[in-house]
C-alpha cells in the first residue's frame, strides 16, 4: 500500500514533499531529469506517519543507496505550480531539510549515481554552484532564499 501524503481533487493535486539540501563547499547537489528543462533538489513525498527528517534520509537512500544524516530543517514553502509532467495544478507543502553524507569520500564524486536507473535512467544527481542555479531553470527558484538564510524560513511560491 502506498502511504505517500498526496491526494487529488477535481482540479488540483495536494502533495506533501520533502526536498534535501546537501552542501559541498559552494555547491549543492541537484537532481537533473532529462525529460524536463529544469533542475530540482533531491527528495520525495512524505509518508503517512513519517516525520520529515526521516523522509529526507529515506528518499535519498532509496534513490542512491547512500547513507545520510539529518543536519537541520531550513524552511518550508507553500508551493503552487503547474506540473511539467502532467499539466495538473499542485498545492504542495515543501519542507526543505539539510542532510549530509556519512561517507565523506562521496563529496569528491562529480556525479552521484542513481540506483533506480532501470526505472529512472533519465535521472541523475550532480553538483551545481548557487550561481549556476541562479542562472539555470531551478525549481522552485525561491529555495535559494532558504538555503542562504541562517534560521528557519517560511515562504509562499506561486508559479
Amino acid at each position: 500500500m502506498n502511504s505517500d501524503i498526496t491526494f487529488e481533487s477535481e482540479n488540483m493535486v495536494f502533495n506533501f514533499r520533502v526536498a534535501t539540501v546537501i552542501k559541498n563547499g559552494d555547491k549543492i547537489l541537484v537532481q537533473k531529469d532529462d525529460r524536463v528543462s529544469h533542475v530540482t533538489l533531491p527528495g520525495g513525498r512524505c509518508s503517512l506517519g513519517e516525520d520529515t527528517t526521516e523522509t529526507s534520509v529515506r528518499e535519498f537512500k532509496e534513490e542512491t543507496d547512500i547513507n545520510c544524516l539529518f543536519v537541520k530543517s531550513l524552511g518550508m514553502i507553500e508551493n503552487f505550480f503547474v506540473s511539467s509532467f502532467n499539466g495538473k495544478k499542485y498545492h504542495e507543502i515543501l519542507m526543505i531539510n539539510e542532510i549530509k553524507f556519512v561517507d565523506h569520500n562521496l563529496y569528491s564524486m562529480k556525479e552521484i549515481p542513481n540506483i533506480e536507473e532501470k526505472k529512472k535512467e533519465h535521472l541523475k544527481f550532480v553538483w551545481m554552484t548557487q550561481e549556476e542555479l541562479k542562472n539555470s531553470n531551478f525549481k522552485p527558484n525561491i529555495i535559494l532564499e532558504i538555503i542562504n538564510n541562517d534560521g528557519f524560513t517560511h515562504l509562499i511560491n506561486k508559479d
